[in-house]
C-alpha cells in the first residue's frame, strides 16, 4: 500500500468520524414512574403482634407525587384488640399516604361483628379520629331495630353510632 493510498484512507476516515459527531442523536432521559399499579392484593396492619386491620382489593393506583393510592373494589376488615369488630366494602376509594384518611365512593357498607349492617354512599374514614362518617342518606339495621337518617358518624365498631336526621323502626317479634 503506497502513502498515497494510506493519507486518502486516513483522511476519509476523519471526515466520516467527525461527520457523524455532528448528526449524534441525544437520549432523552426517562422521568422517573410516579404512578404503579398493584392488582389483587391484602395489606395487614399489627400493633404490638395484634391484627388492627387487613385490607384486600381487586387493584388499586398509587401516586408517589399526589401521596394518593386509588383502590378499587376495597375490603378492610378491623380488629380491636386481635378480634375482628367489623368489615367495611366500597366500590372505589382514595387513600391519602400521608394521613392514611380514606374517601369511599359508591355504595358503601359496614357489617358488624355483633349484626350490625350500615348502608349509605361517599362515606370517609378519619384515620388519627377512627371514625366513618357520611352526610349522604344512611340506613343502619340491627337485629332488632332499623334507623334511617340522613349523615351519621360512628366508631368502626359500630358501637358509637350518631345518626343524624333519624327515623326509626323497631321491630316488634313476639315472645
Amino acid at each position: 500500500m503506497n502513502i498515497k493510498k494510506l493519507w486518502f484512507l486516513f483522511f476519509a476516515l476523519f471526515v466520516m468520524a467527525s461527520g457523524c459527531g455532528q448528526n449524534k442523536k441525544t437520549i432523552e432521559e426517562v422521568p422517573p414512574m410516579s404512578e404503579q399499579t398493584i392488582e389483587r392484593f391484602t395489606i395487614e396492619e399489627r400493633e404490638s403482634g395484634k391484627r388492627v386491620l387487613f385490607l384486600e382489593a381487586e387493584s388499586a393506583v398509587i401516586n408517589d407525587q399526589n401521596k394518593t393510592a386509588y383502590l378499587h373494589l376495597p375490603r378492610v376488615k378491623f380488629y380491636r384488640g386481635g378480634n375482628y369488630v367489623s368489615t367495611l366494602v366500597t366500590e372505589n376509594a382514595r387513600i391519602n399516604l400521608d394521613t392514611y384518611d380514606v374517601i369511599c365512593y359508591g355504595k358503601c357498607t359496614i357489617d358488624g361483628a355483633n349484626g350490625e349492617h350500615l348502608e349509605t354512599t361517599d362515606m370517609r374514614y378519619d384515620a388519627k379520629r377512627k371514625v366513618v362518617y357520611s352526610n349522604n342518606p344512611v340506613k343502619m339495621t340491627r337485629p332488632d331495630t332499623t334507623v334511617y337518617g340522613t349523615g351519621f358518624e360512628a366508631d368502626t365498631e359500630l358501637e358509637k353510632i350518631v345518626v343524624k336526621k333519624q327515623k326509626i323502626i323497631i321491630n316488634n317479634k313476639p315472645n
